[in-house]
């Protein structure tokens, strides 16, 4: 083949041919080509002219082998063998993928013409379709949009008669879209502003499907209304007469409730109670908006769209009074603890600054916190509240509870506060919580020990970080109030005060207890733990490393009454408190007797001289 000669021709071939193989190649009736396959031979009754030309190219590759015979060629290396063949294969196939692409254009032209057929032949057959709208425009169905209105018809100042469906609705929304822009309608009272009204003020507007069914009455003869109706949003037009209401003198204002702080004085220092505080509202005058609505109306209706207009005005009272506040703003739970924030009948130091600690730490807590609204649905965090408790913030150093047993961390004490606040929510009926309990049960819940198991929260943000959180389902917005007042029993106290407010329902109350399931004493002996010290005698007083507490496990609940009957619990919550022995130093050094004097002899008393032997 032409490709293999000029390979041939370019890098000698290294097979050696003998004179009487090349004579064989150049022999017309030869059936072998030069790469050694059949060729086809040229026909006997093919022209002169291509069998010269058979033979011009095969003296042309009888003179190339022999170049390639005198030049000393050698066989072919298996490389170009090769490549030859991978030439072949391209060859191949670009044949395949041009005769796969001619069948794919063969199938198309045959699907279209397909088609088109199909088409004519189903125009040729009309299929029976269902009856025409007859509120279609089209009706009939040989109505198009440039069938001519026949009739004399007049819809909104426009004459449609001579006019093609087309041309009529655009002239007919032209004219409409002028009147509705068109609008500028006075609402005035007294000396005071007026109130313009226009489209885009109370959203005047029509709806096209009332001029298709204008036309389509045109088309078919039957009766047409003189005009489209128009419509405005309602919404819109109350806010608009809503403001020209603020104008008017002496319109009704709502209650109103704010909250404010008065002084209490602990120690000489001031601290500030949260309360709320009510204004009554006013009567006055009032737009009356149904019936100026419907002058408004009345005078689109009759296409007075430059009317001047005077609200009828009534006197109004207060919507909102402030019964309607004090109902949305009842007190729904409330709950005190107490704790010594300074002084003691002790000299022990530490105890003073761990006291004032917890007092520094309580009232910062608080300051975060004293009056919170929470909307329905929303959550309260209390380390979200707080925010990370450390020295670096401010925090001082105080006891908390921290693997059953007292260490001084940042923003000990604060657990009181939490505490309070979870006794407050259950009162209120709040009971989406997440609450853990201390390792240790608290005293400052409740006066009676063992009536406050279960009702303590711990918080921490410094090693576990446990967080108090709870969840407003209520359905209505609270308020949460935190404060500090002094204890009246004692001087060196101070009490934490927590409010809860929203709206009750009526006749409902919430009532929390407790129930001891299991008890464990800690005055087992056998399970007492002691450090010794050689430091110490074995007869000193074992010094306490740790307080031991009995183990608790109790079960809380909250009921719901209505009316002083019970409807449900609606809370459960099982706390543990592990068992704690106590923990002793004691002493391991000997005691060293001290050595004996030996006592003196006695003397041994002289007889008297006139004593008789």
């Amino acid at each position: 083949m032409e490709t293999m000669g000029k390979v041939g021709a370019s890098r000698p071939q290294k097979t050696e041919y003998t004179s009487s193989e090349r004579s064989r190649q150049t022999r017309p009736s030869d059936s072998r080509s030069v790469s050694g396959r059949k060729s086809t031979s040229a026909s006997p009754n093919r022209s002169g002219t291509r069998r010269a030309s058979s033979a011009k190219k095969r003296s042309v590759l009888s003179r190339i082998f022999e170049t390639n015979r005198s030049s000393g060629g050698s066989k072919q290396s298996p490389k170009k063998k090769k490549r030859r063949r991978f030439r072949k294969n391209q060859r191949f196939l670009f044949f395949v993928a041009a005769c796969l692409l001619v069948v794919a254009v063969i199938v198309l032209v045959t699907a279209i013409v397909v088609v088109n057929s199909c088409g004519k032949s189903g125009q040729d057959k009309p299929v029976p379709s269902a009856s025409p709208d007859p509120s279609a425009i089209g009706t009939p169905a040989s109505v198009t949009d440039s069938t001519v209105i026949e009739n004399s018809v007049t819809v909104d100042g426009v004459s449609l008669g001579g006019l093609t469906v087309r041309e009529a609705r655009t002239r007919l929304m032209q004219k409409l879209e002028a009147k509705k822009n068109s609008l500028d309608i006075t609402v005035a009272y007294e000396s005071y502003e007026p109130l313009q009204l226009t489209a885009e003020t109370i959203g005047l507007g029509y709806e096209e499907a009332d001029v298709d069914e204008a036309l389509r009455k045109a088309v078919s003869g039957e009766d047409v209304a003189d005009s489209i109706p128009m419509h405005f949003d309602s919404e819109l037009l109350r806010n608009a007469l809503y403001g020209l209401n603020e104008k008017i003198p002496n319109h009704a204002i709502n209650a109103q409730a704010e909250v404010k702080y008065k002084t209490n004085k602990i120690d000489g220092v001031k601290y500030y109670q949260p309360y709320w505080s009510y204004t009554e509202g006013q009567n006055g005058a009032k737009i009356d908006f149904d019936a100026l609505e419907k002058q408004i109306d009345e005078a689109i209706a009759r296409g007075d769209y430059t009317a001047s207009l005077t609200p009828s005005v009534t006197v109004s009272e207060p919507e909102i009074t402030v019964d309607t506040l004090k109902a949305q703003l009842t007190l729904l739970g409330s709950y005190m603890t107490s704790y010594y924030f300074t002084g003691t009948t002790s000299t022990d130091p530490a105890l003073v600054e761990n006291r004032q600690g917890r007092d520094a730490n309580i009232m910062k807590a608080i300051g975060k916190m004293q009056v919170v609204q929470l909307n329905p649905g929303k959550s309260f965090s209390f380390n979200k509240t707080t925010g990370d408790r450390s020295e670096k913030n401010g925090w001082a150093l105080a006891n908390a509870i921290q693997d059953q047993t007292y260490t001084k961390e940042p923003g000990g004490g604060v657990c009181q506060v939490s505490t309070t606040i979870f006794n407050a929510i259950l009162r209120a009926g709040i009971t989406h919580i997440n609450r853990r309990g201390h390792s240790i049960p608290s005293d400052y819940v409740t006066s009676e020990f063992e009536k406050g198991l279960g009702f303590d929260a711990t918080v921490d943000s410094y090693k576990n970080h446990i967080d108090f959180s709870f969840k407003n389902d209520t359905g209505h917005t609270i308020y949460m109030f935190i404060y500090l007042t002094k204890n009246k029993d004692s001087k060196r106290k101070k009490n934490i005060n927590v409010e809860i407010y929203g709206q009750k329902e009526e006749g409902v109350e919430y009532r929390c207890y407790n129930e001891i399931l299991e008890m464990t004493s800690w005055n087992d002996e056998s399970r007492f733990e002691y450090e010794k010290d050689k430091n110490m005698l074995s007869t000193d007083k074992p010094i306490e490393l740790r307080k031991p507490h009995d183990g608790y496990k109790v079960r809380t609940y909250v009921d719901k009454y209505k009316n002083g009957t019970f409807v449900k619990t609606v809370y459960s919550e099982e706390t543990v408190y592990k068992v704690i022995y106590p923990k002793y130093r004691i002493g391991t050094a000997e005691v060293t007797p001290k050595p004996t004097k030996t006592p003196k002899p006695t003397k041994t008393p002289k007889p008297d001289a006139g004593a008789t032997p």
